[in-house]
């Protein structure tokens, strides 16, 4: 048999689709149980196609493979990893996480209105908008004197644009 029949036999069997898989792990512990995983994945041969660590996720490694029961044989006495959360998750899902940050849509002078935290439904307009952090700092609208604080973009709805005043 000739290198290139070898080949033509590989590309006649076709590759499994991929699904991702959440791991449940113990917070703070996902490297480590990616690192182990990665490991035994290629020490015993398992095919497990990649392994994410989202750094703003506790407690969950995205596992790449075509069928849980792979990534169940291969998690099995890693000591941080817990279970595997039930069903999986598409890629092009994966895909828009792994894209990056959304855009900051929020400007200053913009009024917006507070969605979590203590001040959760006041209004505030904003004073300064952080992109590296993610952060605005604005103003309260609501309180009777000049209140500033700084939140999370994620914290935040706009209302309306507006330059001066409430």
């Amino acid at each position: 048999m000739s290198s290139e029949e070898v080949q033509e036999g590989k590309e006649q069997q076709p590759r499994r689709p991929s699904r991702f898989y959440a791991v449940r792990t113990l917070g703070g512990r996902e490297i480590d149980v990616a690192l182990m995983l990665e490991n035994r994945a290629k020490e015993m041969g398992f095919d497990i196609r990649s392994i994410i660590v989202l750094p703003k996720v506790k407690g969950i490694v995205l596992v790449e493979a075509p069928a849980s029961f792979i990534v169940a044989e291969a998690i099995r006495g890693i000591p941080y990893a817990r279970s595997i959360a039930p069903g999986y998750i598409a890629p092009e899902e994966v895909a828009k996480v792994l894209k990056g940050e959304r855009e900051i849509r929020i400007k200053v002078g913009q009024v917006v209105e507070i969605i979590s935290g203590p001040f959760r439904g006041t209004r505030a307009r904003v004073e300064r908008v952080n992109p590296d952090k993610r952060e605005v700092e604005v103003v309260i609208l609501d309180a009777s004197y000049n209140l500033r604080t700084t939140l999370p973009v994620e914290s935040v709805r706009p209302l309306r644009e507006e330059e001066h005043g409430a």
